[in-house]
């Protein structure tokens, strides 16, 4: 019976491995790259031609490629995804480490025909390198690459044909001190090595200890018990069995302790999940990824948030596996109360490491606000920002917290968000201000478009982004990259991606608005409302055609219930209870749009309903940040070690709060979120921010309601509490150019 299985097993894989390769040859005819002879030799070699069985490894490779060789980098490019990917990571954290200083040294291990280093020469330039080592067990691959290497004068690139498990750096090398590789890659071989361990155990002591860089990409299956939250991470149930057998064919192993081996070795610079949809686009998903990661001592590993979690795997497919490899300790992070401790990894900010898998941070897969949606200038008149203060400020889309840092220098900001992607909004503009010039930061966060962002995320931005963060916008390219030419299919639904400003909650809310402005009918004079030339034009347009349909009952009746100001507008159910509790929703709106409509202009004034309106910035409205000078200014902050920093906290308030030490903080914006709490989560808060705030510091909201209910809270906790302003019901002077809420308040710790 068992034996009937394994043949039935190995003739459907075989079966299943001729469909493939008559679906490639249909391709190849149909599209014609490669040339037909060339896929031919592919297939035949890969599904159809025998191997036999062999004594060693490396006979085993020499029969699988020695009739192979030649078209080798022909038919991977659309096999082994994200090769390219991987060296422009490591290019672009070169650049960082070592700029144009020493030369460096590059062992690339499974290198084959040398593909890698001939692109590498094209990213960073091979120049830099006093010595590179393409290390391979198959000798046609590696003749092959000899041959590349002769071919183009390349002296200083040597190709070693031996295993990965015994290399070790020549002995001149060492000789002139130089004992350790800054660069080890690992393109698509970690899965073909059978003493991984070794491999992996003998790269750690390879790789230069305090900057050097190993680089990896490859194909993989999840672990089933796998509770990590990165994107893209877990494989279902077929996928992990189906790639898991199916490569084993080829002795190519999937097996999830490989990778989990290779994390809990050396800790993770950037990592990235994907899917390869080879021949059949979205039938054919096979994982891979491209994973950079730096030697990290236990102590590094403790400051990383990181405690050894000791996972029973099952036993792992290695003739080298023995009974206490079975047992492999693998790493997860816990959450970010060590701010303390933990150094900037950029002069001017640090992501504090957080567990994404955590029902609160999982939850969401996407930023709710593409843009912030509080006016900065309202608080900074109240803040009165002093060199050294500490902030305490909710991140949002990080507008205003960078508003904050322009005006004053040298002050620490510690932004808190719950939602990871609003961090990662944040720290994507903190690195673009880092390192881009003004007119790409402009492209990406004033039009919100950058049609090489792929290209510029992967080779500039990477090297300055947390793991995290780079794994979210290397998934989500097309935010700032929307396709170049709309479908019929896009051109009959105006609800649709645009630019950056389009996505998100607050992207649906505009493009929501977009359509409500077609019904009505108004949407031409919106258009000349936003780029009026007076605001007694702006004014006129508004009274005789806009105001009266845009606050007709039909519309507010739209946004009068729980789903739409929650979609649409972020006001979950306790604030929408707020605002109708002191009048109707009717009421509401029109006193916030017609005070703002009436007295600023939104063609050189108001950039908040600029963007509503045109749904991008203009150079001559817009936020400080997206300004030359604002732009300057924190450029210059951002890249000096001792200036503004931000801290940036994935959590909640509270966990964020009690985590600072007692009075750190001398002032805090909370924006409008107690509006959203029962009295105990206000309580809880209010005592929390009392310890955390100096003597003399104080606390900055907004809310919904004229007379928020937990101000008396503030008061019995010992703050002195008072208006800044309050919206009445019928005046046309606003609170601000957002003119949002209907109060601003400030809480100061007596």
């Amino acid at each position: 019976m068992i034996n009937s299985a394994l043949v039935f097993a190995s003739d459907f894989n075989y079966g299943v491995a001729y469909i493939l390769a008559g679906l490639l040859l249909i391709y190849v005819s149909l599209y014609k790259k490669p040339s037909l002879q060339t896929a031919f030799i592919f297939m035949y070699n890969c599904f159809m031609r025998p191997i036999g069985k062999h004594a060693s490894q490396q006979t085993r490779l020499n029969a699988f490629y020695e009739n192979q060789a030649d078209v080798y980098d022909a038919t991977r490019g659309g096999l082994l995804r994200g090769r390219r990917t991987m060296l422009k990571l490591c290019a672009a954290e070169l650049q960082k480490q070592h700029g144009q200083g020493k030369k460096l040294v590059w062992v690339d291990i499974g290198g084959g025909t040398g593909w890698n280093i001939e692109q590498m020469d094209a990213l960073f330039g091979l120049e830099h390198f006093e010595a590179i080592y393409l290390v391979d067990l198959c000798q046609p691959l590696c003749k092959v690459a000899k041959q590349r290497f002769k071919a183009r004068g390349w002296a200083h690139v040597h190709v070693v044909c031996q295993d990965a498990g015994t290399f070790t750096l020549p002995s001149n090398l060492c000789a002139i001190g130089r004992k350790h590789a800054d660069l080890v890659t690992m393109s698509y071989s970690l899965s073909m090595i059978d003493a991984f361990y070794k491999v992996i155990d003998g790269v750690q002591q390879l790789v230069e200890p305090s900057a050097g860089v190993l680089g990896v990409a490859d194909f993989y299956v999840s672990d089933s018990r796998a509770s990590r939250g990165d994107v893209g991470y877990h494989c279902n149930w077929l996928s992990r069995m189906f790639w898991q057998h199916w490569f084993e064919l080829d002795h190519v192993y999937l097996h999830p302790s490989r990778r989990n081996y290779l994390e809990h070795q050396f800790s993770t610079i950037k990592e990235f999940n994907s899917r390869n949809h080879f021949i059949i686009p979205h039938l054919v998903q096979i994982p891979y990824y491209v994973w950079l990661g730096r030697r990290c001592s236990a102590k590094q590993a403790y400051l990383a948030n990181d405690i050894p979690d000791f996972t029973l795997v099952d036993k792992l497919p290695t003739p080298t596996a023995s009974p206490k490899d079975c047992l492999l300790p693998s790493t997860k992070p816990i959450g970010s109360n060590l701010s303390a401790t933990l150094q900037p990894n950029q002069p001017g900010y640090c992501r504090l490491p957080y567990n994404p898998a955590k029902p609160e941070h999982a939850q969401f897969s996407t930023y709710i606000y593409g843009f912030t949606w509080e006016d900065p200038q309202a608080d900074l008149d109240v803040l009165d920002l002093q060199k050294g203060d500490s902030l305490l400020v909710i991140t949002s889309a990080g507008d205003n917290a960078l508003a904050y840092a322009a005006n004053t220098p040298d002050i620490t900001l510690h932004c808190v968000d719950m939602n990871p992607c609003q961090n990662h909004l944040l720290e994507l503009k903190l690195a673009a201000l880092q390192i881009l010039s003004f007119g790409e930061f402009w492209e990406m966060f004033g039009k919100g478009v950058l049609a090489d962002f792929p290209y510029v995320l992967d080779t500039q931005l990477s090297a300055h982004l947390s793991p995290a963060a780079y794994q979210f916008w290397r998934s989500h390219t097309e935010t700032f990259s929307p396709a170049s030419s709309a479908s019929w299919w896009d051109k009959l639904l105006p609800v649709r991606r645009r630019n950056l400003y389009t996505t998100g909650y607050s992207g649906l809310a505009l493009q929501c608005f977009r359509v409500i402005a077609r019904v009505l009918g108004i949407s031409h004079d919106l258009h000349k409302i936003a780029n009026a030339s007076s605001l007694q034009e702006q004014v006129d347009i508004w009274r005789s055609r806009v105001g009266s349909k845009l606050l007709s009952p039909l519309s507010i009746r739209f946004l009068d219930n729980p789903v739409a100001m929650w979609q649409l507008l972020g006001v979950p159910v306790s604030q929408w209870n707020m605002l109708r509790g002191e009048g109707s929703m009717s009421q509401y709106v029109r006193d916030t749009i017609e005070p703002v409509a009436a007295s600023m202009s939104f063609n050189n004034e108001n950039y908040f309903y600029h963007l509503v309106i045109n749904q991008q910035y203009s150079p001559k409205c817009c936020p400080d940040y997206l300004t030359m000078a604002g732009f300057t200014k924190l450029q210059s902050l951002l890249n000096s070690a001792h200036q503004t920093t931000f801290h940036i906290h994935t959590s909640t308030i509270l966990d964020t709060l009690q985590s600072l030490a007692p009075e750190e903080l001398t002032k805090a914006v909370i924006m409008d979120h107690m509006d959203w709490f029962s009295p105990e989560e206000a309580a809880a808060e209010i005592e929390a921010l009392k310890r955390a705030l100096k003597r003399g510091g104080f606390v900055l909201w907004r809310s919904a309601a004229r007379s928020p209910w937990y101000a008396e809270s503030f008061a019995s906790h010992g703050f002195s509490v008072e208006p800044i302003s309050v919206r009445q019901p019928n005046t046309l002077i606003p609170l601000d150019r957002v003119n949002m809420y209907a109060s601003f308040y400030k809480a100061t710790k007596l």
